[in-house]
């Protein structure tokens, strides 16, 4: 299983946004998405364009925190990758530093290969699903949108 979704509107430390669930199997994991830059469509529409890069070209991310650019100095993701037919999903933060918003929005930004242990040989939290799961996500965005 592999959703995102918002369950509301929401506020967090003073801004005002939406609450989001991420599923990827069993693992559920709330996050909070401010609306100073992205509306919930124009999150939602991100996230259907990024499962169909997964699909088509093995590695994307989805933006769950989106900043106004001239403020920001992040922005929370989920990128994955597709190593051997299975989607492999990680949490990160881009750097604004290190990337401009529109290489962001625009998949230009290129996140480097995903990495399963750190420098110091520590496992990095990663989960799994498959891509038929991608698939129902992408065709379920599809019918949201329309």
């Amino acid at each position: 299983m592999f959703d995102l979704s918002f369950t509301g509107e929401g506020h967090f430390y003073g801004e005002t946004g939406y609450n989001g669930t991420i599923k990827i199997g069993n693992f559920s994991e709330n996050f909070f998405s401010n609306n100073t830059f992205f509306n919930a469509r124009q999150y939602q529409e991100q996230w259907l364009a990024a499962a169909e890069r997964v699909l088509a070209n093995g590695k994307s991310y989805f933006l769950v925190n989106v900043h106004d650019p001239d403020r920001a100095n992040f922005f929370w993701s989920w990128p994955c990758s597709v190593i051997d037919g299975t989607v492999y999903i990680q949490n990160k933060i881009i750097f604004a530093d290190q990337h401009c918003l529109s290489d962001i929005l625009s998949f230009h930004t290129d996140l480097e290969e995903m990495e399963f242990t750190d420098e110091d040989g520590q496992k990095i939290s990663t989960w799994q699903t498959d891509l038929h799961a991608m698939q129902q996500f992408s065709t379920k965005m599809r019918h949201l949108l329309a």
